[in-house]
């Protein structure tokens, strides 16, 4: 919906410089195109951009202030249950000056305190004072769809929806943040609340940071562990996507739909054919490539479902010159090689709308990723083959891909990162990566693994919600923004995520026999998931007389950039260059001459596990280039 920007400062008399404000909040306004605002009141500053997309009247416009208790709010988001709140607090005596759901944030504030978060349901990222009792809070929606950054400094805190609004404020500093750049490239995101920015940090989803009488202190009012609100069953997740789906639907502007043809964004298609009052269209990218177009699909299920169909030509999706424009955009490297062709669809969809919905978060929560998910049936092999004798040993793990038996944990994180940090360490300079900085990363985990509630499956799957789930919707989140659009994500709804966790592991991905599990034992995953098993068989399940046979058969098929060969290649001799020239950003963290030795060994077999190395490398590079010189 927006963007926000704003300074809360600890010294009583101390005043906001306006032109600050104004330059930090210029850092967003691609994210807010259609208004902008500030609010200063004294030692306070908000400043806003707008995307217009409910209650269209300037009069909604924001920061908003409540000329009766003075309460000022900036927020970037959605509450799609505003309506029936707004119903809610007219029954109390409220009365409304707008149609916005701004307003109703703010009242029900007036009405019910920091608990009113509990009632909301949407996606949001907001800053409230309340001079009444000289304090702000920020707060972040429960899964972390809509990003909130902050600096907690001597002088004061500032927040904001991007870092690199924050970096514009005078005196700030730009400087990397080593455990986060380790964290990108072990992760392609950075994990926990730290940034690539130093004295940057994120307010993680379900939290809120209270800031009075100088005193700052976060606390966290939702998490995966918080009970659901009512008893689910198996047979309510089709009615709570559909329901998801028609609560988001609420828009004065039409909606959109990305559509792959894959089942998620097929699922999410069919509910918006049954649901939304006027047909939305649906887009698909186009790449190049047979083995990689899914326009046959997407056209197969708009005209099974007969909703207008827009196909959008991607182009070169490593282009240099695209991905940098949008790691400026981001301020933030891309981990994931497709999220230029994402941002070409998304300008492409902007055209007409504001609003596109989108199906990332299904893979999450209902174990979509079979490679990470079956990990328990591969740690419980491995436990096996530990007992062989170790010639035979050695042979087992090679033909199963198990690698070296480890505490379940790092039996998880072996598989889960993308570049080792005991490598990426034999490739930095001496000391600029210690042995706390990767124990750092391991204790992150390790929390999550203790918060979760069951075996490994459950453990593995909150990692994925907790911390996988928030840095793929940051993505998302900022790269349709940067085109002025909002992304809606119905299958991050708290009550499909609570239904979704609830259901077994064996539900969830399921064998197609009794017997698979058996013929499944002497094969690597890689070789029989898909074919021996049924990931998401929930949505499967319960979609699958709905939708055409073809999306519920079809595998996942990956991104048409086979990152091992397009790394040797010739259309990545821009990243060579950058990396590895003389005046190579990476040059103050990484031994040049080790990078360069490291990348001729790999490219004599480029596997694609090589490529995402070097494109996160590339990236690295870029966003020290971008947004740090």
């Amino acid at each position: 919906m927006c963007a926000i920007f704003g300074i809360i400062l600890k010294q009583p008399g101390a005043s906001v410089p306006a032109t600050a404000v104004d330059y930090c909040a210029e850092a967003l306004a691609h994210r807010g195109p259609d208004a902008g605002g500030r609010y200063i009141d004294c030692a306070v500053a908000f400043a806003h951009r707008r995307l217009s997309i409910i209650d269209l009247d300037a009069r909604a416009n924001q920061p908003f202030r409540d000329e009766a208790s003075r309460v000022v709010v900036t927020y970037n988001g959605e509450i799609y249950n505003y309506r029936e709140l707004r119903c809610e607090l007219a029954q109390l005596g409220f009365e409304f000056s707008t149609q916005s759901d701004t307003e109703v944030l703010l009242k029900s504030y007036l009405a019910w305190g920091k608990s009113f978060l509990n009632r909301l349901n949407g996606i949001f990222a907001f800053a409230l004072f309340d001079p009444r009792r000289s304090l702000s809070f920020i707060a972040r929606d429960r899964i972390g769809v809509k990003p909130l950054y902050y600096m907690d400094q001597d002088f004061g805190v500032l927040f904001a929806s991007q870092p690199n609004a924050l970096i514009r404020w005078p005196g700030v500093v730009r400087k990397p943040d080593m455990k986060g750049a380790l964290s990108f490239l072990s992760f392609r995101a950075v994990v926990g609340a730290r940034t690539l920015f130093a004295g940057i940090s994120k307010l993680e989803p379900g939290c809120l940071l209270e800031v009075k009488d100088g005193h700052v202190r976060c606390e966290r009012w939702w998490s995966l562990a918080s009970p659901p609100e009512r008893r689910l069953s198996k047979t309510d997740i089709r009615s709570l996507v559909g329901d998801a789906v028609e609560s988001q639907l609420v828009a004065d502007v039409p909606v959109a739909a990305l559509l792959s043809g894959g089942l998620d964004s097929s699922i999410l298609a069919y509910e918006l054919s049954a649901r939304a009052p006027v047909r939305p269209i649906c887009y698909t990218g186009k790449v190049d490539g047979a083995d990689y177009d899914e326009t046959g699909y997407a056209r197969e299920v708009a005209a099974h479902l007969s909703l207008p169909h827009r196909v959008v030509t991607i182009g070169e999706p490593s282009d240099i010159d695209a991905v940098a424009e949008l790691v400026r955009l981001r301020g933030h490297p891309l981990g994931m090689h497709n999220e230029t062709a994402m941002f070409t669809l998304a300008k492409a969809v902007a055209k007409e709308h504001k609003v596109v919905f989108t199906g990332e978060g299904a893979d999450e929560i209902f174990a979509g990723y079979s490679r990470l998910f079956r990990l328990p049936y591969d740690y419980n092999r491995s436990r096996l083959v530990a007992t062989f004798p170790a010639a035979i040993a050695k042979l087992a793990r090679r033909r199963l891909a198990l690698g070296p038996h480890a505490r379940p944990l790092q039996f998880f994180l072996d598989r889960y990162s993308y570049f080792p940090f005991d490598e990426i360490r034999s490739l930095a300079i001496s000391g600029r990566f210690s042995a706390d900085d990767g124990e750092e990363l391991f204790a992150h985990f390790e929390k999550q693994f203790a918060e979760a509630d069951g075996d490994l499956f459950s453990q593995i799957a909150h990692v994925f919600v907790a911390t996988h789930l928030p840095a793929l919707l940051e993505m998302v989140d900022n790269t349709t923004m940067a085109a002025g659009l909002e992304a809606r994500v119905p299958y991050t709804d708290h009550r499909v995520v609570a239904a979704a966790m609830a259901i077994s592991s064996s539900e969830r991905l399921k064998w197609k026999s009794a017997i698979a599990p058996v013929q499944a034992l002497c094969s690597p995953i890689t070789s029989f998931s898909e074919r021996l098993d049924v990931p998401k068989y929930p949505l499967r399940r319960d979609y699958g007389k709905v939708l055409p046979q073809s999306v519920l058969c079809r595998k996942k098929m990956g991104f048409p950039l086979p990152l091992g060969q397009w790394a040797v290649a010739e259309r990545s001799r821009a990243y060579r260059n950058l990396v590895f020239g003389k005046e190579s950003p990476l040059g103050d963290l990484f031994d040049l001459n080790a990078l360069r030795t490291w990348f001729e060994c790999g490219r004599t077999n480029p596997s694609d596990s090589f490529g995402r190395k070097f494109w996160l490398l590339a990236n690295l590079a870029l966003f020290f280039r971008e947004v740090l010189a």
